[in-house]
């Protein structure tokens, strides 16, 4: 995929999530590359969380961040994409979803992908001009709750946005222990 194939995906992911899911279902990717793009997303969030240690307190002294080890770091960004895609694929087939690992693989790393680069943006952003912080990081959130619900709906091949909102508050039950067990004070 060129810069502009890319660039065109990230277009399509924010404006039609359904079709842009198609598209990446679609697309003939083998295991090994979807490992090799899990990689990249999660050196690529390590740094941004890297760099938000160091920004967020610069821009609020309030604002103290555990600074995690990178190898914690890359293990709880490595879990958190694997948990999420079992948990998807297990409550989304408990409602009649018809989705793959492969498939929700695929759309789950993409989207971390494009969520990463959002995180950077934001940064960036929050650097330059402190007050749009909090309405960033919410646009964000909503934008990734909207593209998941499609992303979702087309990997199970639901008929409707309410089975896969479903699947997502189902799957935050299921995964609430592990999110507990990966936080950086290990609290259970």
């Amino acid at each position: 995929m060129n810069s502009a194939a890319l660039l065109n995906m990230v277009v399509l992911t924010l404006s039609n999530p359904a079709e842009a899911a198609r598209k990446l279902l679609a697309m003939p990717l083998g295991r090994e590359v979807l490992w090799l793009v899990i990689a990249l997303v999660v050196v690529l969030n390590a740094l941004v969380q890297t760099a938000s240690g160091f920004v967020l307190p610069y821009i609020n002294p309030d604002v103290q961040q555990v600074v995690e080890p990178i190898p914690r770091m890359l293990f709880v960004s490595v879990s958190a994409i694997l948990i999420s895609v079992v948990v998807f694929l297990m409550v989304g087939r408990l409602l009649g979803g018809r989705g793959s690992f492969d498939g929700l693989l695929t759309l789950v790393v993409w989207l971390q992908l494009l969520q990463v680069v959002g995180q950077a943006i934001t940064l960036v952003t929050v650097a330059v001009l402190p007050f749009l912080f909090l309405p960033a990081t919410l646009a964000m959130l909503v934008l990734s709750l909207y593209i998941t619900l499609h992303f979702l709906n087309e990997a199970h091949q639901f008929a409707s946005l309410g089975k896969s909102f479903l699947v997502i508050l189902m799957s935050g039950l299921v995964v609430l222990p592990f999110v507990l067990w990966l936080l950086p004070d290990g609290a259970v």
